[in-house]
């Protein structure tokens, strides 16, 4: 990987849980903070005070590291920074609905590619912990944004979904019709889970869980660039068809059209995605 990008996502990373760690020592203050609503953006969509400092130490780092190239970031949108070398797509507090409630869902994603779409990297980290994935030579690894420790976590690759940890987006009310329509699957994980965003990209390339899908609402694809991580870890990503996820496919997609929704369906086997499309 190229030096300034690997130091850019550390340095983004590092900067960014350093940030975040003395509100998780006082509540009162993260309660205060957590809520702060900075704006209403389009489609009445919540800008809150974490996104907006995460995105700003990215956008910093960004210009230290030479990051150059067309940029979008969830909270800034797109715009470019210096010569066309990269096409950068991150999201700096992804999930910050949720973590006001509940911090363990919060994290922030960065996918970078060449100018021509050629896949670099993504990474992903968890909040909370420091957690990061990172595709290194098309390899994901783990570590520790402090120590830079290297993690190693025992995954076993689950065949069948009645031994299976499973995660299930529904966002809201339409999403929540098509219950009824996965009926079978509701029955048949050991654990099933509803909820969303990069974490559990990070928690599937991991092992922490074995498949996750969004086959109803669907994600916007800068959404669904962090998958890679979970691709590079061994992980079969496809639509609710089977068509493969194809990072520099989609995002060409995307910058023609930055509505475009994906809807996902993930799993650490073949024989559990398999079985997920055939019960979808």
């Amino acid at each position: 990987m190229y030096k300034n990008i690997y130091d850019f996502i550390f340095s983004s990373f590092e900067e960014s849980f350093n940030y975040m760690q003395p509100y998780l020592s006082n509540y009162q203050e993260f309660s205060k903070e957590i809520s702060k609503q900075i704006q209403i953006k389009d489609n009445n969509n919540v800008q809150y005070a974490f996104d907006v400092e995460i995105d700003r130490i990215i956008i910093n780092n960004i210009k230290k590291f030479s990051i150059t190239g067309h940029i979008f970031s969830e909270e800034s949108g797109f715009f470019e920074f210096g010569d066309n070398k990269y096409r950068v797509v991150y999201d700096p507090f992804c999930n910050s609905s949720l973590a006001t409630r509940t911090f363990n869902e919060a994290a922030v994603g960065i996918s970078i590619y060449t100018y021509n779409y050629e896949f670099i990297t993504s990474a992903i980290m968890e909040l909370q912990t420091g957690i990061l994935a990172i595709v290194e030579n098309k390899v994901t690894n783990f570590y520790q944004i402090q120590s830079k420790e290297k993690l190693h976590f025992k995954t076993s690759k689950k065949v069948a979904i009645e031994d299976s940890w499973v995660v299930v987006t529904l966002e809201n009310s339409d999403e929540r019709k098509e219950m009824n329509s996965i009926i079978k699957m509701l029955e048949k994980p050991e654990r099933l889970i509803i909820s969303s965003g990069h974490i559990y990209w990070l928690k599937l390339a991991a092992g922490f869980i074995d498949a996750y899908l969004d086959p109803f609402g669907g994600e916007r694809l800068y959404e669904m660039f962090a998958s890679t991580v979970a691709q590079y870890s061994g992980c079969i990503v496809t639509n609710k068809n089977g068509e493969s996820f194809d990072p520099a496919k989609y995002l060409k997609t995307f910058f023609k059209d930055p509505n475009y929704l994906y809807y996902s369906v993930a799993a650490n086997s073949k024989e559990l995605h398999k079985e997920i499309i055939k019960i979808l």
